[in-house]
């Protein structure tokens, strides 16, 4: 056999080779073995056809079963709009000088927060950006909470605020008769997009006002939203004690869970850490239209360097948690907590006790991730960006692991102090296209959320509508009216002024 005869042989035989494995992949994939193109074959179960984005929340909603008196066609409907204000001359001139930081420059910040963090160098964000600062008068010596909203003000793009500088309607100092009032606190996930039409405590508030008629109950239900972004529990406290708690809510519910959540402290990581991968998003190829065998060699790349939506890569560092710790079963007491949750309990303890008759709620907190978890970067690339540029190098395993203890701790100190939990993690869908990240939710994941919180919310209320515990008759009027705060102006040349040298 001569030499080009042996080289035909063998080509021959690659050919037949590469050709019974392709069509072994194609079978074993569901594909047609004879047609050119990828064609799933007729045998193969056809996928089900996926629901309209728009539609997944519904879908979702209409599947959980309904709290007593609740009506399913309610989910559609929405609260009455709050009237907006005439732009306020000041907002148009601080949104036109700082184009590039149109939040920093409407928030009313506390003073003495921004004189410790300039006078330490801290140029982060607003900090570094604002020549001068609308600021509030602090009703105590403290830094918290960090910043208020302007209230009584509807900026472009912003939600309406009252006059408590809480987001939604007009609200009385004094409780009226008959009504029962709900306060959500927390940090961004519960203020809500500002540009959205409502935030998840405004839907809750609308359902709950039409349970109570369709029950007809002489019963009203005002619900507060006195959340603001970026603040942590230290100032979720000061706000319930020093704005919440005095216009006498009967209810107080803490929804936050990362602005405090630290998943790397129980990574046992290098000083260095390797480089977080460059973001890939690949298309398919035309030979994946064509080839079963290439589209799993290439899958297999993907998986293998993270691109087009698997977990990207990361160096294997060890967890290691605190000695004692029942992770199934954690003790709240018991110091220190991982990631630094005693801290958080011990702001929780601070909210119940300045409570007095009302009563502090608490909430288990949503994250989209899970071990395993594959998202179309077309549709999910911050939600993927979030995870494993800001969290890297925790694994989606371990922020899931860390995110389930969180809420474990939740659920714990509610049942230690008998207090209502309202456990939205259980119940929300994880799926990626209610979330804008992994924390944050599309308005309608907004919806779905409020929609979980009513159907937990009416057991809670009809448990005290019978012990007569609810309504209850409202509070002496406080000392001091937390919606007197009068907003100026405090440039810094004068904060740094005020440093020592």
């Amino acid at each position: 056999m001569n030499h080009l005869t042996r080289v035909m042989v063998v080509s021959a035989s690659l050919v037949a080779a590469l050709l019974a494995g392709e069509l072994a992949v194609r079978r074993l994939d569901g594909f047609t073995l004879v047609s050119v193109r990828l064609r799933q074959s007729s045998t193969t179960p056809a996928e089900p056809a996926s629901q309209p984005e728009e539609r997944r929340d519904r879908q979702a909603a209409l599947a959980m079963p309904l709290a007593p008196g609740v009506d399913a066609e309610w989910y559609d409907s929405d609260p009455t709009p709050i009237p907006r204000y005439p732009d306020d001359p000041l907002v148009m001139e601080r949104l036109q000088r700082y184009p590039n930081d149109p939040i920093g420059a409407l928030l009313v910040w506390n003073p003495l927060y921004l004189k410790q963090q300039i006078c330490a160098g801290n140029t982060a964000g607003s900090l570094g950006i604002l020549d001068d600062f609308l600021v509030f008068d602090p009703i105590e010596d403290s830094t918290f909470p960090i910043y208020r909203h302007l209230p009584n003000n509807s900026a472009p793009s912003w939600f309406t605020s009252n006059a408590f500088g809480w987001r939604g309607p007009a609200l009385a100092l004094k409780k009226p008769p008959n009504t029962i009032r709900i306060a959500f606190v927390g940090a961004s996930t519960t203020i809500g997009v500002h540009g959205a039409a409502n935030s998840h405590p405004e839907h809750v508030g609308h359902w709950l006002n039409l349970w109570s008629q369709a029950r007809g109950l002489p019963l009203r239900f005002e619900v507060i939203n006195a959340g603001r972004a970026g603040i942590d529990s230290a100032s979720i406290e000061a706000v319930v004690r020093l704005e919440v708690a005095p216009v006498d809510p009967d209810l107080v519910i803490y929804y936050e869970g990362a602005n405090q959540f630290a998943p790397g402290k129980l990574m046992r990581m290098p000083p260095a850490l390797a480089p977080r991968p460059t973001t890939t998003f690949r298309k398919r190829s035309p030979l994946e239209d064509y080839l079963a065998s290439a589209r799993r060699l290439l899958t297999a790349f993907d998986m293998w360097t993270g691109g087009n939506g698997y977990e990207a890569p990361k160096p294997d560092y060890p967890v290691v948690w605190p000695g004692g710790v029942d992770e199934s079963h954690p003790d709240i007491t018991q110091k220190p907590l991982p990631m630094d949750l005693d801290a958080v309990v011990g702001n929780l303890d601070r909210m119940r006790r300045t409570l007095g008759d009302g009563e502090l709620g608490v909430s288990s907190f949503l994250w989209m991730v899970y071990p395993g978890m594959q998202l179309d970067l077309s549709k999910h690339l911050t939600l993927y960006r979030y995870l494993n540029d800001m969290y890297w190098p925790a694994t989606y395993a371990h922020l899931r692991r860390t995110a389930d203890f969180q809420n474990r701790v939740f659920a714990s100190y509610a049942a230690r102090y008998d207090l209502p939990f309202f456990d939205i993690a259980r119940d929300f869908p994880p799926d990626p296209l209610l979330f804008a990240d992994a924390i944050h939710l599309r308005e309608e994941g907004m919806r779905l959320q409020a929609w979980i919180y009513l159907q937990q919310l009416v057991p809670v209320i009809l448990t005290r509508l019978d012990s007569g515990r609810w309504p209850r008759a409202a509070a002496p009027l406080p000392a001091r009216n937390p919606s007197d705060y009068a907003p100026r102006l405090m440039s810094r040349r004068d904060i740094m002024s005020s440093c020592r040298p």
